[in-house]
């Protein structure tokens, strides 16, 4: 299986420039090492074993030291190393079709743009809810009514003026999946001519894009990102999915400050599985949505509908690493939430805010994540324009819900928003 994703590493961010012409050569390799070192020390797991022979004379009450010999320091990587370049806070993974290059660039050139410029503390206690354990040692889910406070929160929050304000350095870093194998000649140019400008596809070139395929094309996307990368969290994303990004980042930071603060409280790592949920969904019968391998029930377990969610690292890391071995099902949102299903550490956080079912819902100004957008949709959005609605679709779309873990899957999903 190979990949074609490039990393550029800038060799100005280790080796100072501000060298003094008048020191020696091998005081300046020694400083330059030093530096490196100390400044990524938090990055990079090293073992040096070096000599340095000096010699020393004391004369008139003053130590004098003198420098003879070089360091001859060596440097070997200890376990899996990571360059500071490859480490983000979010990685967005957006699964796109080969020949959906309008999308990509409608991506790139909106939600792309968007950064928290600022953290409000108070949004953390405010918004933000980290649930503990139970006497089991099993994540206590949000009630109904946490959710529906959550959500007002929130709202209120928006009218709030910023108070509080903190700088923050959010790194995020997007890859655009798609499967290369078959591909035509023209399509294959279009490919590389993105990588070349943008440097942000991810090819799989063992894998024939598509639907099909769809799980283990994610598969093969997470085994890549926890291979190379060092990060927080991941969103999967489809690429006609809107995400404002500003917004959705500055709660996931805050969660991620708030998780800290409360770690003491938690007896075991607490993993985020963050999205809009569905249970007990009648298992597809026919069509290429047809599932032959679902064997579990007569319904699927509950998951989080795939036009988006986030899934901390340790998670991502446990599919990329069992991937091959976990049943293969057609639909990959509903594949995740079964192959996670037996663990208790995982908050699974219900989210009205992500509209991500298949058909998109009645636009609200506190939706988040927006699936099934053209690109003109996302262009609309990302220039301030309301959500629209399309009025011969309203009696179809579906209705919001809070989602009560403490129901049957059966009968989780009936209490309006």
């Amino acid at each position: 299986m190979n990949y074609q994703i490039v990393t550029k590493i800038d060799r100005t961010q280790i080796i100072p420039t501000n060298r003094r012409r008048s020191r020696s050569p091998s005081k300046l390799r020694r400083n330059s090492t030093t530096m490196a070192v100390g400044r990524y020390a938090h990055l990079h797991k090293r073992n040096c074993v070096g000599m340095l022979p000096t010699f020393c004379a004391f004369l008139a009450g003053v130590l004098l030291t003198i420098l003879i010999g070089g360091t001859g320091q060596r440097c070997e990587p200890s376990g899996r190393v990571y360059e500071v370049e490859n480490s983000y806070f979010l990685m967005l993974l957006i699964v796109s079709a080969p020949g959906n290059a309008e999308r990509r660039n409608a991506i790139r050139e909106s939600y792309l743009n968007l950064r928290p410029r600022m953290l409000n503390e108070s949004y953390e206690d405010e918004v933000i809810h980290v649930p503990t354990y139970d006497e089991r040692g099993l994540v206590v889910l949000e009630t109904v009514q946490q959710q529906r406070e959550s959500l007002e929160a929130y709202q209120l929050w928006r009218q709030k003026k910023i108070k509080n304000i903190k700088v923050i350095n959010f790194k995020v870093k997007t890859l655009f999946a798609v499967g290369t194998h078959g591909l035509s000649r023209a399509e294959r140019k279009v490919i590389y001519e993105e990588q070349r400008v943008y440097n942000d596809m991810l090819e799989l070139d063992d894998l024939q894009d598509s639907y099909a395929n769809l799980t283990t094309k994610v598969v093969q996307s997470m085994a890549h990102v926890d291979k190379v990368y060092d990060f927080k969290y991941l969103m999967k994303l489809d690429d006609d999915t809107y995400v404002k990004l500003d917004l959705l980042s500055e709660d996931l930071l805050g969660y991620y400050e708030k998780l800290h603060r409360l770690r003491a409280k938690h007896p075991k790592p607490l993993e985020l599985y963050w999205g809009y949920f569905k249970g007990a969904a009648t298992i597809q019968q026919r069509g290429q949505w047809k599932e032959s391998n679902y064997k579990l029930c007569d319904r699927y377990l509950p998951y989080a509908l795939g036009g988006g969610y986030v899934l901390s690292k340790n998670l991502v890391s446990y599919i990329a690493t069992y991937g091959a071995v976990l049943t293969d099902y057609k639909s990959e949102d509903m594949a995740v939430g079964t192959w996670l299903a037996p663990f208790g550490n995982v908050h699974r956080r219900h989210d009205v805010r992500f509209d991500t079912a298949w058909m998109a819902r009645k636009c609200q100004d506190y939706h988040l994540v927006l699936h099934k957008r053209t690109a003109r949709q996302m262009k609309q959005l990302y220039a301030g324009e309301p959500c629209q609605d399309e009025e011969h679709q309203q009696q179809q779309r579906p209705k919001e819900y809070f989602y009560d873990w403490n129901a049957p899957p059966t009968q989780c999903c009936k209490v309006a928003v």
